[in-house]
């Protein structure tokens, strides 16, 4: 007799499914991190491209121009409260085209961001302002061309940021926003009204107010001396414009174009910020009064010289010593002032 012999196929169990799962549950969660990290990696890494070209585009403009650009510039009496903090060299904004051989149109609250454009090859941009404003007050109402300003550049915006091509808007006219400030010193403010100590005060830095700072006045050292720093935009999106900005009162364009390392709000006597973590969520937008970025751990630099550093938020708290007036003070504050007598090396 013949027999029939039927081979039934078998599959998972239940329980065999449910380690299966468990087990690639568990390998997809061990390689997450180290994705993530490549990617952060490779972000940080666009990132201080973007500083480096920046940097050479600051070297290109002091060749050109014979000193750095001003981080913005005002009429030097359009002030009347803060007139101990009337910035050093004065290069106030001209307006009509005699007004200088070098710097035929300065126009008022430009950002250093647009004198840059001609030498990252955005000079188009520049060229479609106008850069002597009717009023000759806010580049905005001035500029028949004021749509421009939305204009983007990624040379200006740390890829870490996920609100990158976001712009601020009023629902007619836009902003495009950066994720860099330019370095104005300690603060904004040039003396400090309750001591003569000069190593107190702000504005000695390399973009400041009006400035007009030249490579020879770094005496501190071109390697030692911080010139542009991260500092996403303002959970508002009202501080970080990249083209023009004046910032708050006495509109030194402070959290808006430039930030000093131990920035004040409002007064000389303002208690000061310092570099350490932030947060896009900040409904009451404290953290625009320091540096800080996107990337873990600390934020990313240019110095003068050219080159990028990491910065970690540890540098807010080591110390050096001034030498005249011997007082302690942190490396980051050392850092941002060109000609104090400090002396710090930079480790990433």
């Amino acid at each position: 007799m013949s027999r029939v012999f039927r081979v039934r196929a078998r599959g998972f169990t239940l329980v065999e499914l449910l380690v299966v799962i468990a087990i690639i549950g568990i390998l997809v969660g061990l390689l997450l991190p180290a994705v993530q990290a490549a990617r952060e990696a490779a972000r940080r890494m666009q990132c201080v491209n973007n500083l480096k070209q920046q940097a050479l585009a600051m070297h290109n403009h002091h060749d050109t121009f014979k000193r750095f650009p001003s981080a913005l510039q005002i009429g030097t009496t359009w002030w009347t409260s803060y007139q101990r903090n009337i910035p050093p060299g004065g290069v106030a904004p001209s307006t009509t085209a005699s007004a200088t051989a070098s710097y035929p149109l300065e126009g008022p609250f430009w950002s250093w961001m647009v004198r840059l454009t001609p030498f990252i090859e955005f000079g188009n941009l520049k060229d479609s302002f106008d850069m002597r404003p009717l009023d000759a007050a806010w580049p905005w109402w001035g500029d028949p061309v004021k749509n421009k300003f939305g204009t983007m550049c990624p040379t200006f915006i740390c890829p870490s940021d996920a609100r990158g091509g976001v712009k601020w808007t009023d629902g007619t006219d836009s902003m495009a926003l950066t994720s860099y400030l330019g370095i104005s010193g300690t603060n904004q403010f040039k003396e400090s009204p309750v001591t003569t100590d000069p190593t107190l005060g702000g504005q000695n830095g390399i973009l400041f107010v009006n400035s007009g700072v030249k490579m020879a006045g770094i005496t501190d050292g071109t390697s030692n001396t911080l010139m542009i720093g991260e500092r996403p935009p303002s959970n508002n999106l009202d501080y970080g414009w990249m083209w023009a900005g004046s910032g708050d009162e006495p509109y030194f364009g402070a959290t808006d174009v430039v930030l000093g390392v131990h920035e004040k709000s409002g007064t000389p006597t303002a208690q000061p910020d310092f570099f350490r973590p932030g947060s896009i969520i900040d409904p009451n937008d404290i953290h625009r009064f320091h540096f800080w970025s996107l990337h873990p751990g600390g934020g990313n630099f240019a110095l003068a010289d050219g080159s990028v550093r990491f910065i970690s938020y540890s540098a807010s708290a080591a110390q050096v010593v001034v030498p005249s007036p011997t007082r302690p003070i942190n490396v980051i504050e050392a850092m941002a002032t060109r000609a104090n007598g400090e002396v710090v090396a930079v480790n990433d």
